[in-house]
């Protein structure tokens, strides 16, 4: 099955990226177990993604706890980049204790690269845990992506693609040393197609929010000079 029909169905609109459809949020308050024991009422208040709990877990250095609650979680929004990303920093942080934990954070960060997390924090752990596996080739793959004309790197993010292109001539040099083979690949040809296709969508997303900011700040701006005439 294409991957696009996998995740969004046959008759869904894919001008919208999968975290826009699929994510879940919760009130700000739910992660603050003081804020909800508080009596004092709340009238309005935030919302933020609920894998940000996982995320809050791992900072509190519950690292099983924010595994047990990804793994929860997923069977919600399983395309989440968010959870795969702090299950990524999580199943890592305790690689020591299982040899399966860190190709557990090899694979979610895979999935949260191919969902669309492109800060360039995903591509960096994914190819500093590919090279210290001794998966060269795959390692290389991911700097190959990166380099694409059409992959950049999100604007929240520090991602350069300079530093991948250092990173590729370095990995290059290590061939020899490789423990996968030339043909070994962490991503299909589908796949990548998929994730360059995130990154169009998002863009365009930003786009049309742009516009639409600036069209109401204009139609605000007549609103007051309408006002001041009065």
């Amino acid at each position: 099955m294409n991957i696009f029909k996998k995740i969004f169905g046959n008759n869904s609109d894919k001008s919208q990226t999968h975290s826009e459809k699929k994510e879940v949020m919760i009130n700000i308050s739910s992660t603050n177990k003081d804020n909800a024991s508080s009596k004092a009422g709340i009238v309005y208040e935030s919302q933020i993604p609920e894998y940000c709990s996982i995320g809050n877990l791992i900072y509190e250095k519950k690292f099983h706890e924010a595994i047990d609650l990804g793994k929860k979680l997923l069977k919600k929004t399983p395309h989440s980049a968010g959870i795969h990303v702090n299950l990524m920093d999580a199943y890592f942080k305790i690689r020591n204790e299982n040899p399966s934990f860190y190709e557990k954070s090899i694979e979610h960060a895979r999935l949260a690269m191919l969902y669309g997390h492109n800060t360039g924090y995903v591509q960096e752990r994914l190819v500093i845990n590919l090279e210290k596996t001794g998966k060269i080739n795959q390692a290389i793959q991911v700097c190959d992506i990166v380099l694409m004309q059409d992959f950049h790197f999100s604007t929240h993010g520090g991602g350069s693609k300079d530093e991948f292109t250092k990173r590729k001539e370095k990995l290059v040099n290590k061939l020899s040393k490789t423990k996968d083979n030339d043909i070994s690949i962490l991503f299909t040809d589908e796949e990548v197609s998929f994730l360059i296709e995130q990154i169009r969508l998002e863009d365009e997303r930003i786009k049309k929010e742009k516009i639409e900011h600036e069209k109401k700040m204009k139609q605000l701006e007549k609103e007051i000079a309408k006002d001041l005439k009065f």
